[in-house]
C-alpha cells in the first residue's frame, strides 16, 4: 500500500514539472487532476486504516457432531446424532496489551454467549493481567478446552461444581517472566447455573446476566511448572473457592440428616471447597500424560421459607449443606503421530456423611410439620464411578475422530426397594430401576470433531 501511495506521487510531481505554470488552461487542469489525486490518496490511507483493523481480528473455532447411545432405560430416545458445540471465537488485539475475546454457541436449541471478556496485559512488567467479562472459573479441567479434552465431557465432581464453567466477574492474573508459577485470582457473581428455586417452583437465578444476590463469591488458584529435563515436565498446584448464596429459608439441614441450624432469609449460606492437581507430561513410548485432581468441601441449596396459599399454611423447605468429596484420574497415551488413547477414572460423592446402606434410615423430621416440611436420604446422597475409555484418531490437526464408551457405576443402596426411578417405555409401559444393585447409566459416543 505504501508503494502505490508513493509511485502516485511520483506521477503526480512528474505531470506538475512538465507544464507551464503561466497557461491558465494547464494550470486549471493541474488543479483538477491535483484534486483527483488527493481524493484517491485520502481513499487509499482510509482503506489501509480499515485493513489494518481487520488484521487485528482473529477467528477461531470448532464443531463436535456427534451419535450417543444410552443404555439407561429412562433416557428416551435412548440413541440419536447431536450437534454437542459449534463455538466461533472472535479474538481483536486492539492495541498492544490489550484484547477482546467473544464466543457464541451455535448448537441448535441451545444457543448461548460463552465467552465475552476484555484482557488489559501489564506493559511494564509484563507479568500482570486483568480480565473482566464473561470467562472460564479458574480451574484446570475447567480452563481445558473441549475441543483438546480427551473425554467427551468434564468429570462428574467439575460438572456439578462449575455448572457451564464460565462466571461473570473480574480476574487478576500474575505470570511473572522468569519464574514458572501461575497465579490466579477471581471475584464472580458466582451464582451462574445454580436453580434456586421459590416456593411455587420459579427459578429465582435465571438472569444470567444479573447476580441473584449481593454476595460475591472469590477463587483463586496457583500452579507451579517443573522441568523434568529430557524425561518431561510436572506442573501441580491447588485452587480454593469460598462463596456464598442467600438464604430464602429459616433453617439450614446439614448432610448428615440431624444438625440443624437457624438462619434468616437473607443471611449468606457458605459454598467453600479447596482442591489440588497435577499434571505429568513424559516424552517416553511416543508421549505419555498421567493428570488428575482432587477437591473437597462444602456444597449448598437454598430453601424457601413458610407461605400461604388461599388463606392455608405451607410448610417451608430447609436450606441443604452437603459435605463432598470428588476427583479424576487421567492416563492419556499417544498411539504413533496419528492416534491417542485416554482413560479416566472419575469419583464424585455429593455426601460423604451419608453411605449407601443409610440411604432412608438416617433422616430429619421437624417438630412442626405444618412449618418445615421432612426431608429423607435419597439419591442425590449415592456416590458415582465412572469408567472412561476414548480412542482418538487425527486426520490432521483440524479433523478428530473420537469413539467413547462410559461405564457408569452408582453406590449401592443397602436395602432393595428403597431407592428407585421409575422410567417410561418406548410403548407407554413402565418399569422401575433400583438402586439395591448397579443401575446400567453406560454411554456410547462417537464424535467428528472439525476446527478452523
Amino acid at each position: 500500500m505504501k508503494k502505490l501511495n508513493s509511485i502516485l506521487f511520483f506521477l503526480f510531481l512528474l505531470v506538475a514539472f512538465n507544464v507551464k505554470a503561466q497557461d491558465p488552461a494547464v494550470n486549471e487542469k493541474l488543479t483538477e487532476v491535483n484534486d483527483k489525486v488527493n481524493g484517491l490518496l485520502e481513499r487509499l490511507a482510509t482503506d489501509e486504516a480499515d485493513l489494518s483493523k481487520l488484521t487485528k481480528i482473529k477467528i477461531s473455532g470448532y464443531m463436535q457432531a456427534q451419535y450417543q447411545n444410552f443404555e439407561s432405560k429412562a433416557v428416551q430416545p435412548n440413541s440419536y446424532f447431536s450437534l454437542r458445540r459449534v463455538r466461533v471465537k472472535f479474538t481483536y488485539e486492539a492495541t498492544d496489551g490489550v484484547k477482546f475475546v467473544l464466543t457464541p454457541d451455535f448448537s441448535p436449541g441451545n444457543f448461548a454467549l460463552k465467552d465475552a471478556y476484555v484482557v488489559l496485559n501489564d506493559r511494564w512488567s509484563k507479568s500482570f493481567s486483568l480480565w473482566a467479562g464473561k470467562f472460564n472459573r479458574p480451574n484446570y479441567e475447567v480452563e481445558y478446552s473441549s475441543s483438546q479434552r480427551e473425554m467427551p465431557e468434564r468429570s462428574k465432581v467439575i460438572g456439578t461444581l462449575y455448572p457451564g464453567e464460565r462466571a461473570i466477574g473480574a480476574k487478576l492474573e500474575f505470570n511473572p517472566v522468569n519464574v514458572p508459577i501461575h497465579m490466579q485470582l477471581a471475584v464472580l457473581n458466582g451464582a451462574e447455573g445454580i436453580t434456586v428455586n421459590s416456593n411455587a417452583g420459579v427459578n429465582l437465578n435465571s438472569n444470567e446476566n444479573k447476580d441473584y444476590d449481593n454476595y460475591k463469591d472469590v477463587m483463586a488458584r496457583i500452579t507451579y511448572n517443573l522441568s523434568l529435563g529430557s524425561f518431561g515436565g510436572l506442573d501441580f498446584g491447588a485452587h480454593g473457592y469460598f462463596g456464598s448464596l442467600k438464604s430464602n429459608a429459616l433453617t439450614t439441614l446439614s448432610s448428615d440428616y440431624t444438625t440443624v441450624s437457624s438462619i434468616k432469609v437473607g443471611d449468606p449460606l457458605k459454598r467453600n471447597w479447596l482442591g489440588g492437581e497435577f499434571q505429568l507430561f513424559a516424552d517416553v513410548l511416543g508421549g505419555l500424560s498421567i493428570k488428575g485432581e482432587y477437591l473437597a468441601g462444602k456444597n449448598a441449596s437454598v430453601g424457601y421459607a413458610p407461605f400461604s396459599l388461599a388463606g392455608v399454611a405451607k410448610p417451608g423447605v430447609a436450606n441443604f449443606q452437603n459435605k463432598f468429596a470428588g476427583y479424576y484420574l487421567y492416563l492419556i497415551k499417544n498411539l504413533g503421530k496419528k492416534n491417542q488413547f485416554a482413560f479416566r477414572y472419575d469419583y464424585y460423592d455429593p455426601n460423604t456423611n451419608i453411605k449407601g446402606k443409610d440411604i432412608s434410615i438416617t433422616k430429619f423430621t421437624p417438630a412442626d410439620l405444618t412449618t418445615l416440611s421432612a426431608k429423607t436420604s435419597g439419591k442425590s446422597d449415592l456416590a458415582t464411578t465412572t469408567l472412561g475409555f476414548a480412542f482418538h484418531h487425527y486426520f490432521d490437526d483440524n479433523l478428530r475422530i473420537t469413539l467413547a464408551y462410559e461405564i457408569v457405576q452408582n453406590e449401592k443402596v443397602g436395602t432393595v426397594g428403597k431407592v428407585v426411578d421409575s422410567y417410561t417405555n418406548p410403548d407407554g409401559t413402565s418399569g422401575t430401576m433400583d438402586y439395591s444393585s448397579k443401575v446400567n447409566q453406560n454411554v456410547l459416543t462417537l464424535r467428528i470433531q472439525a476446527k478452523f
